[in-house]
């Protein structure tokens, strides 16, 4: 059974879409504009909880559109035959949900017009940015995998208008560029887990595949969501709940370790987060409710409102703990919440109504004899960003430009996650500049 496409010509989705557009201004520019008029202090923030519902939802959508991105990726790499059906929509809602972040942190900044200013210029910001930071690490790789997600995204739909010749080329560079994002996808969200471990005291090795497995598990709610309305089969949704479980039991190890170290964070919050994340995707081991549209919904939804409350737990309540403080959100930070889902809606709504659907599939031309040699690009790319960074890296991070540096940097150990993020970087765009003048020349 081939997937039912939803038109976005009917009268109630276009309601939908204006609807869901219309809580986006409404949320989010309302709240921009008090920001910007009355600054940071409209929000729910104190001194105590320095962080609140703003950054727990930057990383809530930032986890979220890994999933997108990595289920394509990984099973084009491992020769899964169903992907076509709900990759290319899911390489869609990474984009979405990574656009929708990206709001958060230019609001939050108050002025954004004056965003110019953290742009590692010396002479503007008085000293180079230094790579020791996570915060470095943070903007560099979400930044390289926003683009390489919308570059594969676009490789894999300019390939089925390629001549049939080329199409070698095109399965090996999807193919590649699939190679790339899955490390860069897990670096991610990884850096993510380290700002808040050196804000937030946090000395353990368990906090970045703590932050990795919720995120790919809230965006693999999200993922099934997708499917359910785009009414794909039920094969997809069976394959996709059995992934589903895999990364809850994975959550509910992490949960156990976590109580081992700590058995005081048990409480009533934490138990709604164990019942919501694990518990309730646990019903997946009965067969039945793996083929159940009516199940997926609810276990999508119920994960999607515990990821949710689980971010909240890490940036807001363990402050509390550690400060003996309390937080309680204002009219901004809920409108903030709001406009945040109605922009991540619109977007996806009035995108895949007019995207095609994928007809072609690359894993059909891998063993095709190909005319050129994308591999060599990749690696060719691939050494150049990292060479780029370390001559950047060796010039400016002995730089005290300013005289505020008081003493050196760290050295080479510190600045590898951000050369690892260049190196990908460096390859993904290689992958795609090949295929695009391959594209031209055919």
């Amino acid at each position: 059974m081939s997937p039912t496409p939803h038109k976005g010509n009917t009268v109630w989705y276009r309601a939908i879409v204006l609807l869901c557009a219309a809580a986006a201004v409404w949320g989010l520019g309302w709240s921009a504009w008090r920001i910007a008029t009355e600054g940071v202090g409209v929000l729910g923030a104190n001194n105590d909880v320095p962080w609140g519902w703003d950054i727990a939802n930057f990383v809530f959508w930032i986890g979220l559109g890994h999933a997108g991105t990595l289920i394509s990726a990984v099973l084009l790499i491992t020769g899964k035959s169903w992907r076509g059906e709900i990759a290319r929509h899911a390489e869609l809602m990474t984009l979405c949900a990574v656009c929708t972040a990206a709001v958060f942190p230019l609001v939050h900044v108050g002025r954004a017009w004056m965003i110019w200013q953290v742009v590692p210029l010396p002479l503007v910001s008085g000293v180079w940015p230094r790579l020791g930071s996570a915060l470095i690490w943070d903007a560099a790789a979400i930044g390289s995998y926003l683009l390489l997600s919308v570059l594969f995204w676009l490789t894999g739909m300019w390939g089925e208008a390629a001549p049939a010749r080329l199409r070698p080329v095109w399965a090996r560079c999807c193919l590649l560029m699939a190679a790339l994002l899955t490390p860069l996808v897990v670096t991610v969200h990884s850096v993510v887990g380290c700002d808040f471990a050196l804000t937030q005291r946090w000395h353990e090795a368990i906090i970045p595949p703590y932050f990795v497995c919720g995120a790919l598990l809230s965006g693999m709610a999200a993922v099934q969501l997708i499917a359910l309305f785009r009414r794909c089969s039920t094969l997809i949704i069976s394959k996709l709940a059995y992934l589903t479980l895999g990364l809850s039991c994975a959550m509910g190890l992490l949960y156990g370790l976590e109580l081992l170290r700590t058995p005081s964070k048990w409480d009533e919050e934490y138990a709604l987060l164990f019942l919501l994340n694990v518990g309730l995707p646990a019903l997946y081991f009965m067969p039945r409710l793996r083929e159940s549209r009516l199940a997926a919904t609810v276990i999508s939804s119920g994960l999607l409102v515990g990821m949710w409350m689980e971010r909240v737990h890490i940036v807001v309540r363990r402050s509390e703990l550690l400060t003996d403080s309390s937080y309680t959100p204002s009219a901004v930070d809920i409108a903030m919440l709001i406009g945040s889902a109605g922009l991540f809606l619109a977007l996806y709504l009035s995108i895949s109504a007019r995207m095609p659907t994928e007809r072609l599939d690359p894993l059909q031309h891998t063993s095709a004899p190909c005319p050129t040699r994308p591999g060599i690009w990749a690696s060719a790319g691939a050494l150049t960003g990292a060479t780029l960074c370390g001559l950047w890296a060796v010039l400016t991070q002995w730089a005290d430009t300013a005289g505020t540096l008081g003493s050196h940097p760290h050295g080479w150990s510190f600045w590898w996650p951000v050369i690892l993020v260049c190196t990908l970087l460096g390859g993904g765009l290689s992958t795609f500049l090949h295929f695009i003048l391959c594209y031209r020349r055919a």
